[in-house]
Protein backbone atom coordinates (compact mmCIF):
# COMPACT_ATOMS: atom_id res chain seq x y z
CA UNK A 1 0.00 0.00 0.00
CA UNK A 2 1.32 3.60 -0.92
CA UNK A 3 1.92 5.81 1.12
CA UNK A 4 -1.15 8.62 0.19
CA UNK A 5 -2.95 5.64 0.94
CA UNK A 6 -2.40 4.87 4.48
CA UNK A 7 -4.86 7.17 6.04
CA UNK A 8 -7.66 4.94 5.06
CA UNK A 9 -6.74 2.54 8.01
CA UNK A 10 -7.19 5.75 10.35
CA UNK A 11 -11.19 4.84 10.47
CA UNK A 12 -9.55 2.38 12.92
CA UNK A 13 -7.59 4.39 15.23
CA UNK A 14 -9.13 4.05 19.07
CA UNK A 15 -9.29 7.70 18.66
CA UNK A 16 -12.95 8.44 18.10
CA UNK A 17 -13.07 11.99 16.29
CA UNK A 18 -16.22 13.86 14.70
CA UNK A 19 -16.73 16.80 13.31
CA UNK A 20 -19.70 18.03 15.57
CA UNK A 21 -22.32 19.65 13.96
CA UNK A 22 -21.34 19.91 10.60
CA UNK A 23 -22.55 21.87 7.77
CA UNK A 24 -22.01 21.53 3.91
CA UNK A 25 -19.35 23.93 3.72
CA UNK A 26 -17.37 22.26 6.63
CA UNK A 27 -17.71 19.03 5.98
CA UNK A 28 -15.82 19.99 2.28
CA UNK A 29 -13.24 22.20 4.33
CA UNK A 30 -12.21 19.24 6.30
CA UNK A 31 -11.76 17.29 3.16
CA UNK A 32 -9.88 19.32 1.50
CA UNK A 33 -7.66 19.54 4.60
CA UNK A 34 -7.52 15.49 4.35
CA UNK A 35 -6.33 16.38 0.78
CA UNK A 36 -3.65 18.55 1.81
CA UNK A 37 -2.14 16.27 4.59
CA UNK A 38 -1.44 13.72 1.47
CA UNK A 39 -5.02 11.82 1.64
CA UNK A 40 -6.05 10.02 -1.63
CA UNK A 41 -9.91 11.53 -2.70
CA UNK A 42 -10.99 7.59 -1.66
CA UNK A 43 -9.32 7.59 1.76
CA UNK A 44 -10.39 11.56 2.89
CA UNK A 45 -13.36 10.56 2.05
CA UNK A 46 -13.52 7.29 3.84
CA UNK A 47 -12.24 8.96 6.95
CA UNK A 48 -14.29 12.38 7.06
CA UNK A 49 -17.55 9.83 6.61
CA UNK A 50 -16.58 8.26 9.86
CA UNK A 51 -16.56 11.12 11.46
CA UNK A 52 -20.09 12.90 10.93
CA UNK A 53 -23.41 11.98 11.91
CA UNK A 54 -25.25 11.45 8.85
CA UNK A 55 -25.37 9.91 5.47
CA UNK A 56 -25.44 13.23 3.30
CA UNK A 57 -22.48 14.12 5.16
CA UNK A 58 -21.01 10.86 3.95
CA UNK A 59 -21.94 11.00 0.57
CA UNK A 60 -21.16 14.34 0.54
CA UNK A 61 -17.57 13.72 0.71
CA UNK A 62 -17.55 10.96 -1.52
CA UNK A 63 -19.30 12.48 -4.70
CA UNK A 64 -16.37 15.42 -4.60
CA UNK A 65 -13.88 12.39 -3.85
CA UNK A 66 -15.42 10.85 -7.19
CA UNK A 67 -15.08 13.52 -9.30
CA UNK A 68 -11.52 14.09 -8.21
CA UNK A 69 -10.88 10.67 -9.42
CA UNK A 70 -12.56 10.77 -12.65
CA UNK A 71 -11.18 14.61 -13.65
CA UNK A 72 -7.61 15.11 -12.46
CA UNK A 73 -6.96 18.52 -10.81
CA UNK A 74 -10.71 19.92 -11.16
CA UNK A 75 -11.00 22.70 -8.91
CA UNK A 76 -13.88 22.30 -5.69
CA UNK A 77 -16.10 21.99 -5.19
CA UNK A 78 -17.50 20.85 -8.24
CA UNK A 79 -20.68 19.40 -9.70
CA UNK A 80 -20.62 16.94 -13.07
CA UNK A 81 -23.70 18.05 -15.43
CA UNK A 82 -25.11 15.06 -17.37
CA UNK A 83 -28.70 14.85 -17.04
CA UNK A 84 -31.16 16.05 -19.33
CA UNK A 85 -34.94 16.17 -19.55
CA UNK A 86 -35.03 12.92 -21.36
CA UNK A 87 -32.34 11.17 -19.17
CA UNK A 88 -28.75 10.89 -19.07
CA UNK A 89 -27.91 8.48 -21.93
CA UNK A 90 -25.95 9.56 -25.04
CA UNK A 91 -28.77 10.21 -26.99
CA UNK A 92 -30.45 12.19 -24.47
CA UNK A 93 -27.90 14.90 -24.80
CA UNK A 94 -28.83 18.03 -26.16
CA UNK A 95 -26.88 20.47 -24.62
CA UNK A 96 -24.62 21.82 -27.67
CA UNK A 97 -20.74 22.75 -27.82
CA UNK A 98 -21.07 24.89 -31.10
CA UNK A 99 -17.70 26.59 -32.70
CA UNK A 100 -18.01 30.45 -33.22
CA UNK A 101 -15.02 31.96 -34.47
CA UNK A 102 -12.09 30.95 -32.55
CA UNK A 103 -14.09 30.16 -29.46
CA UNK A 104 -16.81 27.83 -28.34
CA UNK A 105 -20.54 28.33 -26.37
CA UNK A 106 -22.41 26.69 -24.66
CA UNK A 107 -26.36 26.11 -25.08
CA UNK A 108 -28.76 23.85 -23.51
CA UNK A 109 -30.02 22.64 -19.99
CA UNK A 110 -29.32 20.46 -17.37
CA UNK A 111 -32.12 19.12 -15.35
CA UNK A 112 -30.85 17.40 -11.90
CA UNK A 113 -27.38 18.39 -11.32
CA UNK A 114 -26.01 17.18 -7.75
CA UNK A 115 -24.33 19.98 -5.89
CA UNK A 116 -24.63 22.20 -8.37
CA UNK A 117 -25.65 25.60 -6.52
CA UNK A 118 -22.84 25.00 -4.44
CA UNK A 119 -20.61 24.37 -7.10
CA UNK A 120 -17.62 26.56 -7.91
CA UNK A 121 -16.80 24.40 -10.90
CA UNK A 122 -19.01 22.99 -13.62
CA UNK A 123 -18.38 19.70 -15.40
CA UNK A 124 -20.83 19.90 -18.27
CA UNK A 125 -21.47 16.85 -20.94
CA UNK A 126 -22.49 18.53 -24.51
CA UNK A 127 -22.84 17.32 -27.53
CA UNK A 128 -20.30 18.46 -30.84
CA UNK A 129 -22.02 16.66 -33.36
CA UNK A 130 -22.54 12.88 -34.28
CA UNK A 131 -19.82 10.08 -34.86
CA UNK A 132 -19.87 7.84 -38.55
CA UNK A 133 -22.31 5.63 -37.59
CA UNK A 134 -24.71 7.85 -36.07
CA UNK A 135 -24.24 7.74 -32.16
CA UNK A 136 -23.74 11.72 -30.27
CA UNK A 137 -20.24 12.30 -30.73
CA UNK A 138 -20.06 14.06 -26.65
CA UNK A 139 -17.28 16.16 -24.96
CA UNK A 140 -16.85 17.71 -21.45
CA UNK A 141 -16.18 20.72 -20.63
CA UNK A 142 -14.72 22.66 -17.01
CA UNK A 143 -15.87 26.21 -16.45
CA UNK A 144 -16.17 28.19 -13.49
CA UNK A 145 -19.59 28.36 -12.05
CA UNK A 146 -19.56 32.40 -12.54
CA UNK A 147 -19.29 32.65 -15.96
CA UNK A 148 -21.51 34.75 -17.57
CA UNK A 149 -24.58 33.07 -19.41
CA UNK A 150 -24.92 30.58 -16.52
CA UNK A 151 -28.20 30.14 -14.95
CA UNK A 152 -28.63 27.90 -11.59
CA UNK A 153 -32.02 27.19 -10.10
CA UNK A 154 -32.43 24.95 -7.08
CA UNK A 155 -34.31 22.67 -7.31
CA UNK A 156 -37.33 21.09 -4.18
CA UNK A 157 -35.12 18.99 -1.75
CA UNK A 158 -35.07 15.04 -1.84
CA UNK A 159 -37.11 12.88 0.74
CA UNK A 160 -33.46 11.62 1.87
CA UNK A 161 -30.08 13.12 1.98
CA UNK A 162 -31.97 16.40 1.94
CA UNK A 163 -28.30 18.16 3.42
CA UNK A 164 -27.82 16.98 -0.88
CA UNK A 165 -28.84 19.64 -3.09
CA UNK A 166 -29.74 19.50 -6.18
CA UNK A 167 -30.06 22.25 -9.07
CA UNK A 168 -31.09 23.19 -12.34
CA UNK A 169 -28.39 24.47 -14.71
CA UNK A 170 -29.13 27.01 -17.86
CA UNK A 171 -26.72 27.56 -20.17
CA UNK A 172 -27.37 30.34 -22.72
CA UNK A 173 -24.45 31.26 -25.03
CA UNK A 174 -21.75 30.52 -22.05
CA UNK A 175 -17.78 31.19 -23.65
CA UNK A 176 -15.70 28.03 -23.63
CA UNK A 177 -12.14 28.48 -23.97
CA UNK A 178 -10.32 25.66 -26.01
CA UNK A 179 -8.47 24.43 -23.15
CA UNK A 180 -11.28 24.10 -20.74
CA UNK A 181 -12.40 21.07 -23.51
CA UNK A 182 -11.29 18.61 -21.56
CA UNK A 183 -9.41 15.29 -24.12
CA UNK A 184 -11.10 12.18 -25.04
CA UNK A 185 -14.77 10.62 -25.78
CA UNK A 186 -17.20 12.83 -22.98
CA UNK A 187 -19.33 9.62 -23.09
CA UNK A 188 -16.63 6.63 -23.11
CA UNK A 189 -14.01 8.38 -20.89
CA UNK A 190 -16.20 10.50 -18.47
CA UNK A 191 -20.23 9.88 -18.22
CA UNK A 192 -20.09 6.18 -18.23
CA UNK A 193 -16.93 5.41 -16.27
CA UNK A 194 -18.10 7.65 -13.83
CA UNK A 195 -20.65 5.57 -12.67
CA UNK A 196 -18.76 2.97 -11.40
CA UNK A 197 -16.51 5.46 -9.73
CA UNK A 198 -18.74 7.03 -8.50
CA UNK A 199 -20.35 3.79 -6.61
CA UNK A 200 -16.99 2.88 -5.38
CA UNK A 201 -16.18 6.45 -3.65
CA UNK A 202 -19.63 6.46 -2.37
CA UNK A 203 -20.02 2.88 -1.07
CA UNK A 204 -16.94 3.67 0.47
CA UNK A 205 -18.12 6.81 2.03
CA UNK A 206 -21.19 4.59 3.18
CA UNK A 207 -18.70 1.92 4.93
CA UNK A 208 -16.91 5.03 6.59
CA UNK A 209 -19.53 6.52 8.01
CA UNK A 210 -20.55 2.91 9.00
CA UNK A 211 -17.54 1.88 10.81
CA UNK A 212 -18.01 5.51 12.59
CA UNK A 213 -21.13 4.60 14.37
CA UNK A 214 -20.21 1.86 15.25
CA UNK A 215 -16.99 2.73 16.69
CA UNK A 216 -18.70 4.94 18.94
CA UNK A 217 -22.00 3.11 19.91
CA UNK A 218 -19.27 0.14 20.82
CA UNK A 219 -20.53 -2.17 18.00
CA UNK A 220 -18.77 -5.21 16.78
CA UNK A 221 -15.06 -5.48 16.28
CA UNK A 222 -15.32 -8.17 14.29
CA UNK A 223 -18.31 -6.77 11.84
CA UNK A 224 -15.72 -3.42 12.01
CA UNK A 225 -12.58 -5.87 11.01
CA UNK A 226 -15.05 -7.09 7.68
CA UNK A 227 -16.22 -3.13 6.86
CA UNK A 228 -12.18 -2.07 6.89
CA UNK A 229 -11.49 -5.19 4.59
CA UNK A 230 -14.00 -3.94 2.09
CA UNK A 231 -12.47 -0.84 2.38
CA UNK A 232 -9.42 -1.68 1.32
CA UNK A 233 -10.99 -4.05 -1.46
CA UNK A 234 -12.84 -0.99 -3.09
CA UNK A 235 -9.16 1.01 -2.95
CA UNK A 236 -7.67 -1.22 -4.71
CA UNK A 237 -10.50 -1.21 -7.37
CA UNK A 238 -9.19 1.98 -8.04
CA UNK A 239 -6.49 1.47 -9.20
CA UNK A 240 -7.94 -0.90 -12.44
CA UNK A 241 -9.40 0.54 -14.74
CA UNK A 242 -13.22 1.20 -14.16
CA UNK A 243 -15.09 -0.78 -17.62
CA UNK A 244 -13.22 -3.59 -16.52
CA UNK A 245 -15.93 -6.11 -16.03
CA UNK A 246 -14.15 -7.73 -13.20
CA UNK A 247 -14.34 -4.42 -10.98
CA UNK A 248 -18.15 -4.75 -11.72
CA UNK A 249 -18.37 -8.36 -10.35
CA UNK A 250 -15.99 -7.36 -7.04
CA UNK A 251 -17.88 -4.32 -6.02
CA UNK A 252 -21.39 -6.36 -6.85
CA UNK A 253 -19.72 -8.30 -4.15
CA UNK A 254 -18.87 -5.34 -1.73
CA UNK A 255 -22.51 -4.05 -2.32
CA UNK A 256 -24.35 -7.12 -1.85
CA UNK A 257 -22.71 -7.29 1.50
CA UNK A 258 -23.25 -3.75 2.28
CA UNK A 259 -26.92 -4.28 1.33
CA UNK A 260 -27.28 -7.52 3.55
CA UNK A 261 -25.67 -5.56 6.59
CA UNK A 262 -28.48 -2.71 6.85
CA UNK A 263 -30.62 -5.28 7.12
CA UNK A 264 -29.35 -6.93 9.58
CA UNK A 265 -29.85 -7.08 13.82
CA UNK A 266 -26.14 -6.26 14.15
CA UNK A 267 -26.87 -2.94 12.89
CA UNK A 268 -30.02 -2.68 14.48
CA UNK A 269 -28.07 -3.15 17.64
CA UNK A 270 -25.65 -0.74 16.75
CA UNK A 271 -28.29 1.98 16.17
CA UNK A 272 -30.35 1.14 19.30
CA UNK A 273 -27.17 2.76 21.58
CA UNK A 274 -27.36 5.81 18.73
CA UNK A 275 -28.30 8.94 19.33
CA UNK A 276 -32.64 9.51 18.57
CA UNK A 277 -32.04 12.32 15.95
CA UNK A 278 -29.30 10.54 14.36
CA UNK A 279 -30.71 6.97 13.88
CA UNK A 280 -34.18 8.90 12.50
CA UNK A 281 -31.75 9.94 9.94
CA UNK A 282 -30.61 6.98 9.16
CA UNK A 283 -34.33 4.97 8.77
CA UNK A 284 -34.75 8.30 6.17
CA UNK A 285 -31.98 7.95 4.17
CA UNK A 286 -31.09 4.53 3.86
CA UNK A 287 -33.30 4.97 0.95
CA UNK A 288 -30.08 6.49 -0.76
CA UNK A 289 -28.64 2.99 -1.35
CA UNK A 290 -31.27 1.68 -3.51
CA UNK A 291 -30.86 4.50 -6.59
CA UNK A 292 -29.69 3.12 -9.38
CA UNK A 293 -30.19 -0.37 -7.90
CA UNK A 294 -31.57 -1.55 -11.21
CA UNK A 295 -28.54 -0.07 -13.17
CA UNK A 296 -26.09 -1.49 -11.08
CA UNK A 297 -27.76 -5.19 -11.27
CA UNK A 298 -27.58 -4.74 -15.10
CA UNK A 299 -24.44 -4.02 -14.72
CA UNK A 300 -23.12 -7.07 -13.01
CA UNK A 301 -25.52 -9.36 -15.25
CA UNK A 302 -22.96 -7.65 -18.38
CA UNK A 303 -20.10 -8.23 -16.59
CA UNK A 304 -20.81 -11.94 -15.60
CA UNK A 305 -21.64 -12.42 -19.56
CA UNK A 306 -18.51 -10.64 -21.09
CA UNK A 307 -16.05 -12.87 -18.61
CA UNK A 308 -17.72 -16.46 -19.80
Amino acid sequence: MTANRLPLLDVLVPDVKTLGKPSLAGVWQAYQRERAAGASPFAAAVVLASQVDRLGFAFAVGYPAALEHLVEGVHLPCAFCVTEVNGNSPRAIETALLRKDDRYVLHGLKTFVTFGSHAETLIIVARVGAKPDGRPDLVVVQIPSSREGIVLEDLPETPFVPEVPHSSVRLDGVEVRAEERLPGDGYLEYVKPFRTIEDIHVVGATLGYLVGLARRTQGSLDWIAERSADLVALDRLLDAAPLDPRVHIALHGVYQRLTRFTDSGELARILASAPDDERGRWERDRALLRVASKARAARFERATRDLR
